[in-house]
């Protein structure tokens, strides 16, 4: 069986490429929030990107993520493809205009009218990255990296640009969010288009396929809740026991340290799709290749983290500025952390496609628990570095199940 390794290394590369560009919109940026604006502003940043995060599942049910798995096993793929995104345009629009009547028309959140604008922005911001998102994912099982770039970048370079221009004129956090919603905007706009010309993508609502993709995604609803309380809501915590000053400082390590997701997640988006495709083909021929690969990958990531550990020193002193410096302790932590999280993002895929969803949400909900009781006790007596050694934990935690959870399904497979 030849599963085609060179395919499978060439996507890796253009994908390592573009998320290269793409990671470094963050980088750029930070050292232009760090200058401009105070560690109270970015905590505040922060914590508008985190609300994002948990609405996400809320009000896309994760429909996209069923495009990871069902593209391959769903013979008339348009057709499905047609009411994946039909879905996404009713419950964005949906719950854009529930916001508007919730917060204007019922009043139901106590807000003053800045925050109530903000609450709906965040709403938008959410369906808006759902349209990209999905996109992006569909272009990824096509193999069509040239729109996958087109996209990807042009919505980091738009990011970047704004960014720097509204940031130099106005040293307020609202013009780095504007930025963030601008770029989404004129992206999900771009993809609208692309769409509409794509004559074979139709607006389209099919019963049986919509209950096939909810029994596929609602599961992972609560997966993906879970996970972003595992990710972030230390932030929450921070905030309420440190101030927003220290979430803050917290937010630019955390960043930093996120530069380890570029090789992971640069992998991931090649490797989901050539693992679907070719377990759906020879499931017991492939796991030989699949075993040889975790075991590069596993040194690949754990030599990656080590180098980021040796320099964060020096881009703390040429790059971010040592007011945002921390213990060398908490972003060994964190990157331990990314580590492991490394190791569960690569393994759990064989849950996805046996379709043990359900699995794999309450997995995501024992390590968020132990996240948000180790946060509860360690910050207020650890500071950062308690939120740090918290989701390492967490992660150690996460992947130990997962593995046992593997080894019971090999078992049931001899």
């Amino acid at each position: 069986m030849n599963f085609k390794k060179k395919s499978l290394f060439l996507n890796f590369s253009g994908y390592t490429i573009i998320n290269l560009l793409n990671s470094l919109t963050p980088f750029i940026i930070l050292p232009i929030l760090t200058w401009n604006l105070s560690s109270n502003d970015i905590g505040v940043i922060d914590l508008f990107t985190t609300s994002t995060f948990f609405l996400t599942p809320i009000i896309g049910l994760c429909i996209i993520q069923s495009i990871s798995k069902l593209y391959f096993t769903i013979e008339n793929r348009k057709k499905y493809i047609s009411v994946v995104f039909t879905c996404i345009l009713i419950l964005g629009v949906g719950s854009t205009l529930l916001s508007i009547l919730g917060t204007y028309t019922f009043n139901i959140f106590d807000l003053n009218t800045d925050k109530k604008q903000l609450v709906i922005l965040i709403v938008f911001y959410v369906f808006l990255n759902l349209i990209i998102e999905g996109f992006l994912i569909l272009k990824r099982n096509e193999e069509n990296l040239k729109q996958f770039a087109i996209i990807r970048l042009s919505k980091a370079g738009l990011d970047i640009i704004l960014s720097i221009i509204f940031l130099s004129l106005y040293n307020n956090y609202n013009v780095r969010i504007f930025s963030l919603f601008s770029s989404s905007f004129l992206s999900a706009l771009f993809i609208g288009y692309l769409l509409l010309k794509d004559k074979s993508i139709t607006f389209l609502i099919d019963k049986k396929l919509v209950n096939k993709i909810l029994i596929y995604s609602s599961p992972l609803i609560l997966h993906t809740f879970f996970n972003n309380i595992l990710n972030y809501a230390d932030r929450y915590f921070i905030n309420d026991y440190l101030g927003t000053a220290q979430l803050g400082k917290y937010s630019v390590i955390y960043q930093l340290c996120m530069v380890m997701s570029l090789l992971i997640t640069s992998f991931s988006m090649a490797w989901t799709p050539y693992f679907m495709k070719n377990m759906a083909i020879d499931k017991k021929g492939f796991m030989i290749i699949f075993n040889k690969t975790f075991k590069y990958y596993s040194l690949s990531i754990l030599i990656f983290g080590i180098i980021i550990y040796f320099i964060m020193p020096l881009i703390y002193k040429f790059y971010v500025g040592e007011d945002y410096k921390v213990e060398n302790t908490i972003y060994l932590a964190l990157l331990s952390g990314y580590f492991f999280q490394g190791l569960y993002r690569f393994k759990v895929n064989q849950l996805f496609f046996e379709e043990k969803t359900g699995w794999i949400a309450s997995l995501s909900f024992i390590s968020a628990l132990i996240n948000i009781i180790l946060n509860f006790y360690l910050i207020p007596k650890w500071g950062l570095f308690g939120a740090a050694f918290a989701t390492l934990v967490s992660y150690i935690v996460l992947y130990t199940i997962l593995e046992i959870l593997l080894s019971k399904i090999l078992n049931e497979d001899l």
